[in-house]
């Protein structure tokens, strides 16, 4: 139950603020004004959880100036006592991408700037007030991720979503800040693209989020890339978790599509990514490259749990290496092969998906089953370990 407090505004928010200096408490006092119910002074790191304890507030606002890794620490804790619907929000004087993924990782809804983010501080406060604990029927995040470039990351994407959109409320967003093609290969006309999010950042909510979007004929919605490469913009992981989290409210599943670049936005997408599909080709190349993206994730300390390997255009009459051979050398089992299916070119040139053009070819057969490593159903395991090779890598 939302804590009340007689002597401030009936609406407003109880917020307890953890951690910062004088000049970020008066910030935080001009930013919300009677929207919450503010105590006198911040609290320290060591007196947070009894704070918390004992008020039951709506949000806690936590320092990251002053000590990161305490901040970083105590969300957990404020979690584990106040419960999922408390609003956790981070604070800081600069947009530190280490800073943004660890506050991510461990709970905050928001890593807030101030005052550049003023109005974001505010709409964090009103959906504490009046949200009445929604966010914990916020949809799942799924990151696609490529290997390198060339592996099929969009088409699995967008044929990904296609398979779950009769069901669920479906969003890809396009990450791919480099070459994102979502919209082309769904010959989709954007109403607004991401840049335009962007620039409008402090007014993102549910409703600006659908004025943005495309709706393909199989009811996917998409976020895309401008098609004018000059208006693509440098990819900013504060600005890329805000719409990435907007999206998870309006829909069961939001599609990532990373591209293959290694940038603060596919950074931010598998942080917090509730699955993270990582595609690579049965090539050397591509497997070597696989290896890597493994190992960058590993030092990122994610959860392997959420990692899934799809092989794309798999055919082990032709493949140059066997799925024997990846899994040795990366040490982790494929989840799931996808079929090397001459229907996907046809598809991408009429904006269409697969399963449109064939439902019951292999490659179409192979995506449906995707489905299980997102929605967690069983999948059958069709494939047979051929061959054998030395490891790539000399280990």
């Amino acid at each position: 139950m939302r804590s009340q407090n007689p002597s401030g505004p009936s609406n407003a928010a109880s917020v307890i603020v953890v951690g910062v200096d004088a000049r970020a408490m008066g910030q935080i006092r001009e930013t919300l004004g009677t929207e919450a119910v503010l105590p006198t002074t911040p609290v320290s790191y060591d007196d947070a959880l009894t704070a918390v304890r004992r008020q039951r507030p709506d949000v806690v606002i936590t320092g990251f100036d002053g000590d990161p890794e305490e901040a970083v620490r105590l969300a957990p804790l404020i979690l584990n006592e106040a419960g999922a619907k408390i609003h956790l929000v981070a604070l800081s004087s600069g947009a530190d991408p280490d800073r943004i993924r660890a506050a991510m990782r461990a709970g905050y809804r928001e890593f807030v700037v101030l005052p550049a983010d003023a109005e974001l501080l505010r709409q964090a406060v009103h959906e504490a007030t009046f949200s009445d604990g929604r966010d914990e029927d916020a949809g799942e995040v799924v990151a696609v991720w490529g290997s390198k470039g060339g592996v099929g990351t969009t088409f699995l994407a967008t044929n990904l979503a296609g398979e779950l959109s009769p069901v669920h409320r479906v969003c890809v967003v396009d990450l791919d800040f480099a070459m994102g093609d979502v919209a082309a290969f769904l010959d989709l006309t954007l109403p607004q693209s991401i840049a335009d999010v962007f620039r409008n950042i402090g007014r993102l909510d549910e409703r600006m989020l659908a004025g943005s979007v495309a709706v393909h004929g199989s009811k996917i919605h998409v976020l895309g890339q401008p098609v004018d490469l000059e208006q693509r913009e440098e990819p900013r992981g504060d600005l890329v978790m805000r719409v990435v989290t907007a999206a998870a409210r309006s829909y069961q599943y939001v599609v990532a599509d990373c591209g293959s670049t290694l940038d603060e936005a596919s950074v931010t997408a598998i942080t917090v990514a509730d699955h993270i599909l990582l595609i690579t080709t049965p090539d050397i190349p591509s497997v070597k490259d696989t290896w890597r993206r493994l190992q960058f994730i590993d030092k990122l300390g994610l959860e392997k749990e959420r990692i899934r390997l799809v092989v794309n255009r798999w055919d082990k009459r032709t493949a140059q290496l066997s799925l024997d051979d990846i899994q040795q050398n990366l040490s982790r089992k494929v989840d799931i092969t996808v079929a090397d299916d001459r229907g996907a070119l046809k598809a991408i040139a009429e904006g269409s998906l697969l399963r449109e053009i064939d439902r019951k070819s292999e490659g179409a057969r192979d995506i449906g089953r995707m489905v299980g490593l997102v929605t967690g159903e069983e999948i059958a395991d069709e494939s047979k370990p051929q061959g054998f090779m030395s490891r790539l890598f000399g280990r």
